[in-house]
């Protein structure tokens, strides 16, 4: 980044949770490529620093900054790392006092007031989608105007915390297409990839936007749903094929919202015979039998399920709008087209009892998907989850960039969060050693060759064993 224009703007990607560990996956910040696209439409020299991909240390990543001397520093917050945004903020300002930074991705876009509080060494908070508002915001710092129009924006002035107008969504067909070139070395080094996928890199892509459902622990301020035409779609296949690669994830809410849509997409993937394969995300009352012969002939070898229960009345609690019948039900069609299945779970939402949790291993253990996430509940800010835990007085801390205390819902049977967590070992170890689930993973790792899933796979039979598996955790291991 040596003698950057005076128009400079960097966007950060930070490092996730697990980014010095052997990761389920590692994908191109494609949210910040959209972000340069736009800045570079509009005449400003985007910069994207990976951090995640990169394992970058806060000094490295400032060091960099402080090289390019941008007019505004872009970083997406995410819940889970408050305390690592926190501290490459004073990393980046320690290296460029000049810093201007500005906030924005999930977190900020949930509670952007109390996220400017949070970060006082942050300048500003742009909520939502910014590929228009990003822009407007760096030309309004190039100038040294004021920021009362930037739509989405929050900010301080006077000791005031002030806001711009109401931020509008943009349309989709109108998006320039994500600058990938600004990561070619992550692509060309291999540092994208997937578990079940030997091959390197993998690359992502957005075919809509939005989600129209609301279940009750998924902060979604995009109800609007809003896809992509299918030939814009295969476009950018293309284009991504012609750069080498291979494998895609596709990365939609829930990309079978619409059957007819997803049917043709997978049409004109056979037609171009672009020889890609795929992962896609579904949700199970959207998963068809049309949708699972299509995907196949199109080279989906993966569907992602959000099953998040076995009991009912959990469910309908969350809001799913799901049976646990239609659960079984596609997993099942997933393995009549030879597509493997990845379901998560969650454990600890209210309502939750020991025989719900027994009911969801008993279910796993049954239908047999590929791969299950079991994972505690994290109430994220605004969702209809924390609100409603908050509000009955059982929501247990908050989420804290100082501290890094992670929130959980206190339940009458478990009164620390340590409770659930066991449980969710417990669960674990009681799906996972299962003959028919070590004989499934050696059986991957031996045909694909696969280093990287044997790692991860060794990885986290280290972290189980630090786990003492008690005889009620080795119950119904069979």
């Amino acid at each position: 980044m040596d003698h950057s224009p005076p128009n400079a703007v960097v966007l950060i990607n930070p490092q996730a949770e697990y980014a010095a560990e052997v990761a389920q996956k590692c994908y191109p910040p494609m949210g910040l490529l959209y972000l340069a696209a736009a800045l570079r439409d509009e005449g400003f020299a985007p910069h994207v620093i990976d951090a995640n991909a990169f394992v970058l240390s806060d000094a490295a990543v400032a060091a960099r900054v402080a090289q390019a001397r941008p007019l505004v520093t872009g970083i997406p917050v995410y819940t889970e790392i408050l305390p690592k945004v926190a501290s490459l903020i004073r990393a980046v300002h320690a290296a460029w006092p000049g810093a201007r930074i500005v906030l924005g991705g999930p977190h900020a876009t949930a509670v952007p007031e109390k996220t400017l509080a949070q970060f006082p060494l942050a300048d500003f908070v742009l909520a939502g989608e910014a590929e228009r508002t990003l822009p407007m915001l760096c030309r309004a710092a190039e100038k040294d105007e004021g920021f009362w129009d930037v739509p989405g924006l929050h900010f301080r002035e006077d000791g005031r915390t002030l806001q711009g107008p109401a931020h509008k969504l943009p349309e989709v067909s109108r998006i320039t297409p994500p600058a990938r070139d600004l990561v070619e070395d992550g692509y060309r080094e291999k540092r994208y990839h997937s578990l079940l996928v030997r091959r390197r890199p993998v690359d992502t892509l957005f075919t809509s936007r939005g989600c129209p459902f609301s279940c009750g622990f998924c902060y979604n301020f995009r109800h609007r749903y809003r896809a992509r035409a299918p030939e814009d779609v295969l476009a950018e296949l293309s284009s991504i094929r012609s750069r080498g690669i291979r494998d895609v994830e596709i990365t939609d809410d829930t990309f079978t919202v619409d059957e007819g849509r997803a049917l043709d997409i997978f049409r004109l993937i056979r037609s171009e015979r672009l020889g890609l394969s795929f992962r896609i995300k579904s949700r199970v009352d959207v998963f068809s039998e049309r949708i699972a012969r299509g995907a196949r002939a199109a080279g989906v070898y993966l569907v992602a399920f959000g099953a998040e229960s076995a009991d009912q009345r959990i469910l309908d609690a969350m809001n799913k709008k799901i049976t646990v019948s239609q659960i079984a039900d596609s997993i099942a069609l997933a393995k009549k087209y030879r597509l493997a299945s990845h379901t998560s779970w969650v454990v600890g939402y209210p309502g939750e009892t020991p025989e719900s949790i027994e009911a969801m291993v008993r279910f796993i253990g049954k239908a047999r998907p590929t791969t299950a996430n079991i994972a505690v509940l994290r109430p994220y800010p605004d969702t209809a989850v924390y609100c409603q835990a908050r509000d009955a007085g059982t929501l247990t801390g908050d989420w804290n960039p100082e501290t890094g205390e992670i929130p959980w819902v206190r339940l009458p049977w478990a009164p620390s969060r340590k409770t659930l967590e066991e449980a969710c070992s417990r669960a674990l170890h009681r799906v996972y050693l299962r003959p028919y689930y070590v004989g499934a993973f050696a059986w991957m790792i031996a045909s694909n060759m696969n280093t990287t899933l044997f790692r991860y796979a060794w990885q986290e039979s280290k972290k189980a064993l630090r786990h003492k598996l008690t005889p009620e955790s080795m119950s119904g291991l069979r």
